[in-house]
């Protein structure tokens, strides 16, 4: 059950306010993959659902410009050694079930290590932790995306770190999908969630458009969970961890939302 979220930060509350007043026109959910990035938009107005694959994060921005919040399940907002507590908030609201689905954020000396073993000397070096294989492995798309929000800072004002686990746990008043979503039956109770709330043509498409050379059928779920909690955040329902606003030294706000 997702128990352990604080009220908001009266300032941050206002903030978000601003930005997220329920007239949303357009959201949208991306989510990385093989080819990419995977994105799934929503217009509020006629209702349409569409989704592309972007070779790059420069693309897929450049085909969202109308959308009111953009959701990305990627680290966004990154510590120079220790944990970001977003991660380990996160990892406590979807345990014991989805607890390891939170990778832990690499700590920004490390986005350029040449290998995995030099990625995890370096780390190491700083804070005594070895770095992850699955963090590791998706790295370079951590660095595209933070080389993005600081060569664009005025977009982190619109974009939002989202864990697909925790939004779909939203779906479900909080309680976590017991199945990996890798094994079958993980993959229909996540597809019972979203065609309860999704355009279900436009799911299917999705699904059966691309071969998984380009987008896994998890990809594609999960930016289907990240669009939803876009919705939320644009209405003024999204939920964060940790309440208070923790920024990064590029001053990005390192939070997760759902």
């Amino acid at each position: 059950m997702l128990t352990h979220i604080m009220p908001t930060d009266p300032e941050l509350a206002s903030d978000d306010a601003a930005r997220t007043s329920g007239t949303w026109r357009c959201v949208a959910g991306i989510d990385g993959c093989r080819a990419g990035w995977f994105v799934v938009r929503v217009e509020r107005s006629p209702g349409e659902t569409r989704s592309f694959v972007a070779p790059t994060i420069d693309a897929a921005f450049a085909e969202l410009g109308a959308c009111t919040v953009i959701g990305i399940d990627i680290p966004m907002g990154l510590v120079d050694s220790g944990p970001r507590s977003c991660d380990v908030l996160a990892r406590e609201l979807l345990s014991p079930a989805r607890a390891s689905s939170v990778f832990p954020a690499p700590i920004r000396p490390a986005l350029g290590a040449a290998d995995y073993q030099a990625a995890c000397e370096l780390r190491e070096s700083i804070d005594g932790r070895r770095m992850s294989l699955q963090t590791f492995h998706i790295l370079p798309k951590i660095a595209e995306v933070d080389r993005f929000l600081r060569r664009h800072p005025d977009a982190s004002r619109r974009i939002y770190e989202i864990h697909p686990e925790l939004a779909f746990a939203a779906l479900q008043e909080g309680r976590p999908v017991p199945a990996p979503k890798r094994k079958a039956e993980g993959f229909r109770q996540r597809y019972r969630l979203l065609e309860r709330f999704v355009d279900g043509e436009a799911l299917e498409t999705a699904l059966s458009a691309y071969p998984r050379t380009v987008a896994a059928r998890d990809d594609v779920m999960d930016a289907f969970a990240v669009v939803l909690a876009a919705q939320r955040i644009a209405s003024g329902m999204g939920q964060r961890v940790p309440a208070e606003r923790e920024l990064d030294a590029a001053g990005i706000d390192m939070a997760i939302w759902f």
